[in-house]
């Protein structure tokens, strides 16, 4: 393991390791850490498959890893399932742009300890959750607390994983299944999720579309299936493991990356 140019070593140090990161982003926080006596970014920097690496075996207190909402979250959550068997004392924070705050649950499900928004990001702020998932601590603003605490709540999401263990589905994409499986029509649908119709209809297609289905009946006879048969040969159901929330930091800060270093 090597600490980047600029850093000196120490063993009080918060060893961080940043992947996936757009690298415009990335080089303003290796310039940016240099400020900060007890972070440590550690090198090669930006090395998704280095993380990975089962030979790596140096030290990594925290991980700064990207992700995006197009692929569904799928290669964060790939990765933090991972990370148990190579790096079994590192915490995660995970890096996005604005998303959905449902799916945030399966990321927090696969490890996750804190998720920061682009659009929140602000250099300070990054640190103080940085220290904060380091000393043991859950690292997540006002509304994505509030979701957290809603999927705990509301109806049960019925995920339906593929040979890897990915989510097929989001989690609005699972509500929703799980709702359509109970027989509720759009309209009631729309009511239990504080959805429009139309927006329902969008799920609804794309849940088609995932599944390889092409009709309602179809998809409740799926997820009706899917409810009685956990060994099936193309997707199991897992029951979603519980989430305990430690505690709530500061969170909301409205300055975006023009401010990194202020």
């Amino acid at each position: 393991m090597a600490v980047s140019s600029g850093q000196k070593e120490s063993t009080t140090s918060i060893h961080l390791f940043m992947a996936s990161l757009p690298t415009i982003l990335c080089d303003l926080l290796q310039n940016a850490f240099t400020a900060a006596n007890d972070i440590r970014i550690v090198g090669p920097v930006n090395d998704l498959q280095y993380l990975l690496d089962a030979s790596n075996r140096d030290r990594i207190d925290v991980i700064l890893l990207g992700s995006s909402p197009a692929d569904n979250f799928n290669s964060a959550v790939s990765v933090l399932e991972a990370l148990p068997d190579r790096h079994h004392n590192a915490k995660t924070i995970i890096f996005t742009q604005p998303f959905d705050y449902a799916d945030a649950v399966p990321l927090f499900r696969a490890g996750a300890k804190g998720i920061l928004s682009g659009q929140d990001l602000r250099f300070d702020l990054l640190c103080k959750s940085i220290r904060c998932v380091h000393d043991g601590q859950i690292w997540a603003n006002n509304e994505l607390i509030a979701c957290l605490v809603s999927s705990l709540a509301g109806p049960k999401a019925m995920d339906i994983t593929d040979f890897h263990g990915r989510s097929l589905l989001t989690s609005r994409e699972q509500e929703v299944l799980c709702l359509l499986a109970d027989g509720l029509s759009n309209c009631d649908l729309a009511v239990a999720l504080k959805l429009s119709e139309h927006t329902i209809k969008n799920h609804l297609f794309r849940i088609y579309d995932k599944l390889g289905v092409s009709s309602r009946m179809e998809a409740v006879l799926y997820a009706l299936t899917q409810r009685r048969s956990p060994r099936l040969p193309i997707a199991t159901v897992q029951k979603p493991a519980s989430n305990r929330i430690t505690t709530l930091p500061d969170r909301n800060a409205q300055d975006g990356l023009s401010r990194l270093h202020g």
